[in-house]
């Protein structure tokens, strides 16, 4: 079944990102309100108009001969073609824009769908993560998915046609004829509710979006983000796009905002976080933990004889032998500096006692080594409890501290408690 002009538009609106469709005379044939949104302007205006009312002066010239060497190639790249351009909205205002352009043809014409994504934010997270190389992620996402995915199902015949990137997308064989059952196959176990919910019940689910896992053929996991729309009583089309990178680099941004990079702890912000919790499950249910608080002493002389790659050194290898010693449910983190805490749950006074006293023995047997140069050191801990006199769940760390300032106080490298 052949896409034709009276559905595209709905596919067009059903499409998540920023979408418009081109003639080869550059003429907006259709446009999404997100397309509308992103330039400033509305859907009307669009429609009907040239391509270059989004496309700032100085750059017309290129992107005419890009468009026009789009459409004059022989093969269009099965994948669609990864663009960056600069947009200009109606306000004037210049901006950053990734662009996928596929190739669709609608009643035996071509046309080109662009879809479009403001960079700007992108720009803003490579400045600050050069490392994850996010300038990329678009692009590069757009460029892995390999074009739009899109499929068409007609209620009255049930019958079901869709696009040839969505078996790439799904890891399909030739022998995989479409229907929803390949797709929902596909799905992880546990992920075929989402699934469910946006098929079957078509008179409820139009517009609406779902995620959900597949397991390919070599057993590797990846996103899809699927969104269905009703054109009528009995046509429902659906645009499927992969969006594993999207989701591995939330993941990623998530463990570096409460981790820290040096010792590989968790940092002060995810300790306020579990201290938190820790007390509502305390005030709750009564199941008590425990934290013990340590840092280093005369660390500043290892820092000053040594240098600070040795210090780091200590840091970071000191945090090891803290978490060895740890289960499953206590956790580690760094506060700052040579500042540390741990968080045991469902430990008492004295089992963190006497956990902070191996913690000790370790750090002080242990030897530090950077190249030909050895080091030594030794903690001061302070432990203390949940009480159920306690206002907000900062108080054990002020309890804590307390006792790990009697610890150096009293000669460090001790271990102290805090009733």
């Amino acid at each position: 079944m052949p896409m034709t002009s009276e559905n595209l538009r709905w596919m067009i609106n059903a499409i998540p990102d920023a979408a418009i469709l081109i003639s080869r005379d550059r003429t907006i044939i259709n446009a999404n309100q997100k397309a509308a949104d992103i330039f400033l302007t509305s859907v009307t205006r669009l429609e009907g108009d040239s391509l270059d009312i989004l496309i700032p002066e100085h750059s017309r010239t290129a992107h005419e001969q890009h468009v026009e060497g789009f459409f004059s190639e022989p093969m269009k790249r099965p994948m669609g073609s990864g663009l960056r351009f600069h947009g200009s909205r109606a306000d004037g205002s210049i901006f950053p824009v990734a662009v996928m352009l596929s190739q669709i043809m609608v009643e035996s014409t071509d046309y080109a769908i662009a879809i479009i994504r403001d960079d700007s934010d992108r720009a803003a997270i490579q400045a600050m993560k050069e490392k994850l190389e996010s300038a990329n992620l678009r692009l590069a996402k757009a460029q892995e998915v390999g074009g739009l995915a899109w499929w068409e199902a007609d209620l009255r015949t049930n019958e079901l046609v869709w696009s040839a990137v969505i078996p790439r997308i799904l890891d399909l064989g030739q022998a995989d004829h479409p229907s929803f059952c390949t797709i929902r196959n596909r799905c992880i176990p546990e992920d075929r509710q989402n699934f469910d919910a946006i098929h079957g019940r078509w008179g409820t689910v139009s517009g609406k979006t779902a995620t959900y896992r597949i397991r390919k053929k070599d057993g590797k996991i990846r996103w899809i983000e699927e969104t269905v729309h009703q054109e009528m009583d009995h046509i429902v089309l659906g645009v499927m796009r992969d969006i594993t990178d999207q989701k591995n680099l939330e993941k990623k941004l998530r463990t570096e905002s409460v981790t820290d990079e040096l010792t590989g702890l968790f940092n002060r912000k995810q300790f306020n976080r579990d201290l938190k919790s820790r007390y509502s499950e305390f005030v709750r249910s009564g199941t008590n933990s425990s934290i013990i608080t340590y840092d280093f002493d005369y660390f500043k002389n290892i820092n000053d004889l040594y240098g600070h790659a040795m210090g780091d050194q200590v840091l970071s290898q000191s945090a090891t032998i803290v978490t060895d010693q740890l289960r499953a449910s206590d956790h580690a983190y760094r506060l700052g500096g040579e500042e540390f805490a741990i968080l045991l749950r469902g430990t008492d006074m004295e089992n963190a006692r006497v956990l902070a006293e191996r913690i000790r023995k370790s750090v002080g047997e242990a030897r530090f080594r950077l190249d030909d140069a050895w080091a030594c050191t030794t903690v001061s801990l302070g432990v203390s409890q949940l009480h159920r006199s306690d206002s907000c769940f900062e108080d054990v760390s002020i309890r804590a501290d307390e006792a790990l300032y009697r610890s150096k106080a009293n000669g460090r490298n001790k271990v102290s408690i805090c009733e």
